[in-house]
């Protein structure tokens, strides 16, 4: 599927913070599976988590469910997290010039 469809469908499964999503990427084609609620691996997809994916994450936490700007400004930002990972843009928040450990 692609990025709309990928969007698409993790609304339409809306995961809750009890799921772990798998998200993964091989060329132009993104895939997901769920883990969680109801067992072992729910919903998209021909995903097989380890099995050769160009980039991929594990995401558990709150899904944005009831906003639809929401929703897809947050897939945008963890499709970003999962691109940085494989070399694209650099995600760092922290000033450069801010010591370790960060205290805010």
């Amino acid at each position: 599927m692609d990025r709309a469809e990928l969007f698409a469908s993790l609304a339409q499964a809306s995961p809750s913070p009890e799921d772990t999503v798998y998200v993964e990427r091989r060329g132009t084609e993104y895939s997901w599976r769920r883990f969680g609620q109801g067992g072992d691996g729910q919903d998209d997809s021909s995903a097989q988590p380890g099995a050769g994916a160009d980039v991929w994450m594990y995401f558990s936490g709150a899904w944005p469910r009831e906003d639809p700007a929401a929703s897809q400004a947050f897939c945008e930002d963890m499709l970003a997290e999962m691109e940085s990972m494989a070399g694209g843009d650099d995600r760092c928040r922290w000033p450069l010039d801010q010591p370790w450990p960060h205290l805010h």
